[in-house]
């Protein structure tokens, strides 16, 4: 039964990534339409991560009030409202208020879908259920490459946003049939969980937020020179004479490949005694790729060998918070992390169709996201000299 339950926070999830791609996927033939440049169609990307700014932290409270299934299903229906305002869009405020529609949907169920996988795979198997369904996210964005382009050429950009809407609204009645609380799960009462206080401002000033803060900048570096790259490079590989839906399925090969090799970087990640060496190696190899694909490389090779160093940082980086956290605080280092994360995406995306405006290159635009990738390697040196200087509690030693 619980692994059915995993395949159907699998779709959901995979919801998330559809609602989040579709515009960079279609991007050429919604640029037109809309009559906008890539400045704006860069604040669209970047402002569907906004609601997670004031969503990420509250999306607990409110599942223990309304509940883990009718909250997932009110957020699906927000992605399947977000995609179906975005479709009939004819002007930036209306396709503006479909993608922040659709993102309070993906803040809330980003949220959702890891308590709901807590709650089957708590005593066995946790780490192996979460990192099949944090695949979906790739598996969505790969499937929205492959496909969403060749719908808007056949037809137009708007039936791959209605399609995205069938498919949330579907998922949204599987998941209200569908899903149920593993027998004997009790139910936390308000008393049981109401009386957990604020962290200390001396936390907050130290370890409470200086090592989630600097784990949430790589994970955006992360998860945002990816996006940039999956965006910007099938323009910048169609302008040699291909088309775009040819181009955008040579992309999507780097996300069907790092879906394959993110299992290895968790394996090597808990495996090896250096956890941070899977994440330097992966985020520079990737970053040297798709650096590569972006001077002319051949661009087969160059996706794929990407894709196979882009899933090795993944496990990684996630695990950051929750590991150099008292378990007590895990909680609040993690929403401080995804606080950090949703942030800095929705200004980066905004930065990068900006620099595409400002150059007029795919290209350049490619290279910075490269950059960014590059700077998760970086990073982690601000982090290990930090975390060393923040001596851990004895619960934390614990």
């Amino acid at each position: 039964m619980r692994w059915f339950i995993l395949a159907i926070l699998f779709v959901a999830r995979t919801c998330m990534a559809l609602e989040f791609q579709i515009l960079g996927a279609v991007m050429p033939f919604a640029r037109v339409d809309l009559d906008s440049d890539y400045a704006a169609m860069g604040q669209l990307m970047g402002l569907f991560m906004l609601p997670g700014i004031v969503l990420a932290l509250p999306a607990g409270m409110l599942s223990s009030r309304f509940g883990l299934r009718r909250l997932a299903v009110f957020s699906l229906l927000l992605l399947a409202g977000g995609s179906a305002l975005f479709s009939v869009s004819h002007d930036y405020g209306t396709a503006l208020a479909g993608r922040l529609v659709g993102g309070a949907g993906n803040a809330v169920l980003s949220v959702l879908v890891s308590a709901m996988v807590a709650e089957w795979f708590r005593d066995r198997d946790l780490s192996t259920a979460l990192s099949i369904v944090f695949i979906s996210w790739q598996f969505g964005l790969a499937v929205a490459l492959a496909v969403f382009p060749a719908i808007a050429e056949a037809a137009s950009w708007r039936w791959a946003c209605h399609l995205t809407t069938m498919v949330c609204l579907t998922v949204a009645v599987l998941v209200a049939l569908a899903y149920r609380s593993p027998p004997g799960t009790a139910t936390a009462t308000p008393t049981a969980t109401g009386r957990r206080s604020m962290p200390s401002l001396r936390l907050i000033a130290r370890r409470q937020s200086i090592l989630p803060t600097l784990a949430g900048i790589i994970w955006t570096a992360y998860n945002v020179g990816q996006v940039i790259f999956l965006t910007y490079a099938p323009a910048l590989l169609a302008s040699t004479g291909i088309s775009v839906t040819e181009a955008s399925r040579t992309v999507s090969l780097t996300v069907w490949v790092t879906m394959a090799t993110m299992p290895l970087g968790g394996l090597l990640t808990d495996r090896c005694g250096r956890p941070l060496m899977p994440v330097a190696v992966g985020s520079l190899g990737a970053a040297a790729a798709g650096t590569a694909f972006s001077l002319g490389a051949p661009p087969m090779l160059s996706c794929i060998i990407a894709g196979l160093f882009l899933g090795l940082p993944a496990g990684g980086i996630l695990a950051l918070p929750a590991r150099h956290s008292a378990p007590g605080d895990t909680a609040w280092s993690l929403g401080w992390f995804m606080t950090v994360f949703y942030i800095l995406m929705t200004l980066i995306q905004m930065l990068a169709g900006l620099i595409r405006d400002r150059t007029g290159s795919d290209l350049v635009t490619v290279e910075f996201g490269c950059a960014l990738l590059a700077l998760v390697a970086v990073g982690l040196i601000p982090f290990e000299l930090a975390r060393r200087a923040l001596r851990p509690s004895p619960a934390m030693a614990a």
